[in-house]
């Protein structure tokens, strides 16, 4: 049941954001995907000690410093644990507080953030398989570089900090990702 209601509170904020943001035009939404490359830092239960995953993301900006994101995050890595082959999946559903940063130039906009959502660890095996779900914490910071006539796309790139506990162990993931954003609404 908390893994449904977390789905479905990720899929109303980040399907939504683009409703409102285009319904509100002194408020902007955004829209964005990204690859990142995480080192995990709990191999042993996982079978993996790095992990690049493929990412969306979708916020609606609540005034000019303060924003609201979903994000998704997807890998599937092969691993070995204690000499055994392993296929380990990972999902990830974050909800992430942003603060913007705006310097004098326009064009670069730096942030902070921190979210809180789920953590999803499958391990596969010939004829085995373990899954666990925890919490996740995330803590991280970034920037985005506007361009373009208009300003309304944006090469983003951040680094991040995320705590999750999955079969009984807690394991921190630093993830380094870059992506590009879609600013909607507004003018």
């Amino acid at each position: 049941m908390k893994r449904i209601l977390c789905l479905a509170l990720f899929a109303a904020l980040a399907l939504g954001a683009p409703v409102f943001a285009a319904n509100a035009p002194e408020k902007t939404g955004e829209i964005g995907f990204d690859v990142a490359q995480a080192n995990v830092s709990s191999s042993d239960t996982t079978g993996v000690d790095s992990a690049q995953f493929l990412g969306v993301r979708g916020g609606y900006q609540i005034n000019k410093q303060w924003q609201v994101e979903g994000q998704f995050a997807s890998s599937s890595e092969n691993g070995s644990i204690s000499g055994t082959d392993v296929n380990t999946k990972m999902q990830l559903y974050m909800v992430n507080g942003v603060m913007n940063f705006h310097p004098r130039k326009k064009e670069y906009v730096p942030y902070v953030m921190a979210g809180v959502g789920q953590a999803d660890f499958s391990v596969d095996s010939t004829g085995a398989r373990a899954s666990d779900t925890s919490m996740a914490y995330q803590i991280g910071g970034g920037t985005r570089i506007y361009f373009g006539k208009t300003q309304r796309m944006a090469f983003r790139t951040d680094v991040s900090l995320l705590r999750q506990s999955t079969f009984s162990t807690s394991s921190t993931l630093t993830t380094v990702t870059a992506g590009m954003t879609w600013k909607l609404g507004g003018r």
